[in-house]
């Protein structure tokens, strides 16, 4: 019997969650699977065309909320005065929950609110799913009142075993509505042939404090210090703010590391980076299980992150590199060190990251996510 499902993504850009989501869309469709597919987006992106490709609908939910451009600040204004923003809401949820779904799908945890409100406007009970990928800090973050919807989810994909847990243990979810489906990557780069170049450790993601970026130039600034007579570049690949920009900067200026640390912003092929990379550095001091990892994993590059803070550190385990205690630079910086030193250790732990990453692909974890589908 086909089911019906939409889906509810935070918005359509190329970042993890949705390009993970479009991933096991564009599978469920070459796979074809026996469901209708729409799409509900909190925001639009660069990815919005992909979407509509293999979706039935694709919604806008921001298409009903009224900027507050310089133009037109009195009218809204007035709508929020005359409560009819709110009526607009509450009419566009209601055709939506009309067209009677048998899944509805939270892609993120930013997207729960709205699924639970969807959830309540439908005649016809359907199952609530809640795909999580995010850890607590980010969880209280954008949903605090999430106790308030749990008793409304019927089920939860966890993208790591340390995301399980913390919704097991803290957040009380019963572990037998909670199921383990790790993150995948479409991408698969080539690696840089080993050559003369500089010795370039990476790192990638939006800059931001939950990112570690001030941990990665610590790391840095450690070496440089330390072993003054190495030569190693450190490269940073990701979205950065004008204000942060402008700190980092400062940092790299007053610390003299302005021939060896590189921010270089977002890239629309950031693989050209990470070839470059021997080491891939993860400063994260919370990251569920971040597709950037699975990427220049199956590259076969080493990976050093820290204990406590990410689920790769359960890939890690079986090789392919190091988990330092958290927070600890120096760790981190001296397993730079021995990486520089042992090209055996480092070829050799990249090898073994292609295997172990490997099977992080839409054919196989897309296939364990529709089981799970299927079944409810």
């Amino acid at each position: 019997m086909m089911k019906k499902i939409i889906f509810i993504s935070n918005n359509a850009t190329r970042t993890g969650a949705p390009y993970v989501l479009l991933l096991f869309l564009k599978w469920l469709k070459k796979e074809n699977k026996n469901i209708e597919i729409d799409v509900l987006f909190l925001e639009g992106g660069d990815l919005l065309d992909e979407f509509k490709q293999v979706a039935n609908v694709c919604y806008n939910y921001s298409d009903i909320l009224i900027r507050k451009s310089f133009g037109n600040r009195l009218y809204f204004y007035l709508l929020r005065k005359t409560n009819k923003t709110n009526t607009r809401k509450n009419r566009y949820i209601k055709k939506i929950a009309s067209q009677q779904y048998d899944i509805i799908y939270a892609n993120t945890i930013a997207s729960v609110s709205i699924a639970t409100l969807l959830k309540k406007n439908c005649s016809n009970q359907p199952k609530l799913v809640a795909h999580i990928h995010e850890l607590n800090t980010t969880i209280k973050a954008y949903l605090p009142n999430f106790k308030e919807h749990i008793p409304h989810i019927d089920l939860f994909i966890s993208v790591s075993n340390m995301v399980m847990q913390h919704l097991n243990l803290d957040w009380g979810i019963d572990p037998l509505k909670n199921y383990l489906v790790y993150e995948f990557s479409g991408k698969v780069a080539r690696k840089q042939e080993e050559n003369e170049k500089v010795f370039e450790v990476g790192a990638s993601g939006m800059v931001s404090s939950r990112k570690g970026d001030d941990l990665f130039i610590q790391v840095a600034n450690y070496i440089k210090i330390r072993y003054p007579e190495i030569k190693i570049k450190f490269t940073w690949v990701g979205q950065i703010y004008n204000r942060q920009r402008n700190l980092i900067e400062a940092d790299i200026e007053k610390a003299n590391l302005k021939e060896t640390v590189f921010f270089v912003g977002e890239q629309s092929d950031p693989e050209n980076y990470f070839k470059n990379f021997d080491i891939f550095l993860m400063t994260s001091r919370e990251d569920p299980f971040p597709l950037v990892c699975i990427e220049v994993g199956k590259m076969g590059i080493p990976i050093i992150c820290f204990e406590k803070a990410t689920g790769t550190a359960e890939i890690l385990v079986n090789g392919g590199g190091f988990i330092v205690p958290y927070l600890d630079v120096v760790v981190m910086a001296e397993k730079i060190i021995m990486y520089y030193n042992d090209v055996d250790l480092r070829l050799r732990d990249g090898e073994m990251n292609k295997v172990n990453f490997s099977r992080f692909t839409a054919e196989i974890m897309g296939a364990e996510l529709y089981t799970i589908l299927e079944n409810i």
